[in-house]
């Protein structure tokens, strides 16, 4: 595919907006990070229900958690990274423990924080938040799911983390796409193996369907935009279909998607995996194309290793 990815930010900043006007309820605490999240057009419109507590991670999420104690629906949003680590206690005590309706955005997700340097990039975030208990975790896919996402999350009761990629591509998923919290969508019916995809990765996976055909190789791709409640159904049914599982994504391969269809496959469906990630590694000071080929984020590493996983079934 060759079309662009686009700014999350500005999503983000338009669905704040109409859920503002729907709903007095919504309120939006930012850390100092409005450029990076673009929630400043809810400022704008509505600065009396938007909170900026500074450089100040920790009090970004205690504060968000007051806010839902009282009963209205704050959006909290940083880094990731920092959403993640520095925050961790407040997400964990205040947030997930209470089981508060905060909806946490993690933004500059992952391999997107590019150049602001490699201590930036969230490679644990996925797996420090589905480990939280009572706490759901959205990955969205492209532009149009995480617009999706961001609504549904403001309807969902319960603290939420959503994983806000700086740079997505627009409507890879197609246009009828509907998102909906705990559920998995397929991609081809291909049975040599299944390629299963979240986030920024799913584009990667589906630009390998063409190339993985012209090796021979007739793949299938289960893209995850829920990773916690998590789709297991779908995935051991794609893995008995096809006796061969990949998993993609730009996060650790040790806690994140990689870990969780380890876990899950181990457990009730043990298939041939492939796991395609960070590898027990810190993300580096670069553009995210040049991370995303450094790591074997890639098109061409995929059909690489998918070769050898499906020549393992024979």
């Amino acid at each position: 595919m060759s079309e662009e990815r686009i700014a999350t930010k500005n999503i983000y900043g338009e669905v704040l907006v109409e859920l503002g006007d729907a709903r007095p309820d919504i309120f939006v605490v930012e850390a100092d990070l409005m450029k990076a999240s673009g929630s400043k057009p809810f400022y704008e419109k509505y600065p009396d229900r938007h909170i900026n507590v500074g450089v100040a991670e920790q009090n970004l999420v205690g504060t968000a958690a007051g806010i839902a104690a009282a009963g209205a629906v704050p959006f909290a949003c940083t880094m990731s990274n920092f959403m993640a680590k520095r925050a961790c206690d407040q997400v964990a005590m205040s947030v997930a423990y209470n089981k508060f309706n905060v909806k946490l955005v993690g933004c500059y997700a992952g391999l997107t924080q590019e150049k602001n340097g490699g201590t930036h990039v969230s490679f644990i975030d996925i797996g420090v938040m589905r480990s939280l208990p009572n706490m759901t975790v959205l990955v969205p896919g492209d532009g149009e799911e995480f617009r999706q996402t961001v609504r549904a999350a403001a309807d969902f009761e319960g603290p939420v983390y959503i994983r806000m990629a700086k740079l997505l591509r627009a409507d890879i998923l197609g246009k009828g796409h509907k998102f909906e919290i705990g559920r998995s969508y397929q991609y081809g019916e291909g049975a040599d193996m299944t390629i299963i995809s979240a986030g920024l990765a799913t584009e990667i996976a589906l630009d390998s369907l063409e190339p993985l055909r012209r090796a021979g190789i007739n793949a299938r791709v289960l893209h995850m935009p829920t990773l916690k409640p998590f789709d297991t159904e779908a995935v051991v049914r794609c893995a008995r279909e096809t006796g061969a599982c990949m998993t993609v994504e730009d996060h650790s391969i040790l806690s994140g998607l990689g870990g969780l269809v380890a876990e899950t496959l181990s457990t009730l469906h043990p298939t041939r995996l492939s796991r395609i990630g960070m590898e027990d590694t810190f993300g580096l000071t670069a553009s995210l194309d040049f991370q995303l080929q450094h790591f074997g984020i890639t098109v061409e590493n995929i059909v690489d290793r998918a070769k050898s996983l499906v020549a393992s079934k024979k």
